[in-house]
């Protein structure tokens, strides 16, 4: 069987979450359990040109173009999945993807995917039910992205939500959700629209509630602004690695953004009255995606924030 027909019976099988191609040599395919190789192509030249083709074919259809002065391309791949490609020579001789399936594709409910945590899961519903502000934290492929999209699906029917994305990973089941995606320069260096212009702009749109995709950048600083101007029930993702260090990554990335305009005191405060609630995901390989950490923000004593776990990390009820 050749790679490309491999490739396509992976994207049908809901069970694997990541595929890694680098080269039709090295593949590799995740089905929860961490990479398991796969057999290398025999006809390596032949099936090099194959994946190429494929690969620009997908590209063109999401209405992306590569040029070698950018050889990094993200877009989404139909119908649950996202891509990300790494061009030659930066990815070596051959191309480097990777296929990562998102939260919609899963055939389970949220209370089924969450069942191992159900005490976290259903805080965590409520607390989006009572409109309020929720950040969820974890490493790369660990689950906030699926989190966030199932707790989605408890906001009102009658709200607006307006998410702000880089690529498209958020698919709520809600009657009146928007997702604005940014996009980057062109080769000239030009039409760039940044996650902060774009949390700008949906201010004007009417939003009952922002959703931020990833925190990652110079938009921090703007988001926790929007925060503590009356957008209750925010949600947003975050690299971290424990509820209380997603509090930190939120300062850093803050004071990096705007160095010398803000003082660490404020930020503090913003983050304290803005945000409500911080979870923390954590993927294993025995026991699969799994909220490890719940805790709820109570104001800030002697300048530190003060974070009240309610679950600790076996997902046990603390208070």
């Amino acid at each position: 069987m050749s790679l490309i027909h491999r490739l396509e019976t992976w994207l049908a099988d809901p069970a694997i979450t990541d595929i890694c191609i680098h080269g039709p040599q090295r593949t590799f395919i995740d089905r929860g359990q961490g990479m398991e190789a796969q057999l290398p192509s025999l006809d390596a030249s032949t099936e090099s040109h194959r994946l190429k083709s494929w690969t620009l074919d997908q590209l063109s259809k999401a209405g992306k173009s590569w040029d070698a002065r950018s050889p990094f391309i993200d877009a989404p791949l139909e119908p649950s999945h996202r891509l990300h490609v790494v061009f030659p020579p930066i990815a070596g001789t051959e191309l480097a993807l990777s296929i990562r399936r998102l939260g919609r594709s899963h055939s389970a409910s949220s209370n089924e995917r969450w069942a191992s945590n159900s005490v976290a899961f259903q805080t965590l519903k409520q607390a989006v039910e009572r409109q309020e502000t929720i950040l969820i934290s974890g490493s790369t492929g660990s689950g906030k992205t699926t989190l966030l999209n199932d707790l989605l699906a408890f906001a009102a029917p009658e709200e607006r939500l307006l998410a702000i994305e880089d690529t498209p990973e958020l698919f709520p089941q809600h009657p009146h959700f928007l997702s604005l995606l940014s996009r980057p320069p062109n080769a000239d260096g030009f039409g760039e629209v940044t996650i902060r212009t774009l949390l700008k702009q949906s201010l004007r749109m009417r939003p009952d509630r922002i959703l931020v995709g990833e925190c990652r950048g110079a938009e921090v600083l703007e988001f926790l602004q929007v925060l503590n101007t009356g957008h209750r029930g925010s949600l947003a993702t975050i690299h971290a690695n424990s509820a209380r260090d997603a509090l930190r990554r939120l300062e850093l990335l803050c004071l990096l953004s705007a160095p010398e305009s803000v003082s660490i005191s404020a930020l503090r405060e913003w983050i304290a009255s803005g945000i409500q609630w911080v979870a923390y995901v954590e993927r294993s390989p025995k026991a699969g995606r799994r909220i490890q950490e719940v805790a709820r923000l109570q104001g800030i004593e002697a300048g530190t924030i003060l974070l009240r776990p309610v679950l600790d990390a076996g997902a046990r009820t603390v208070v």
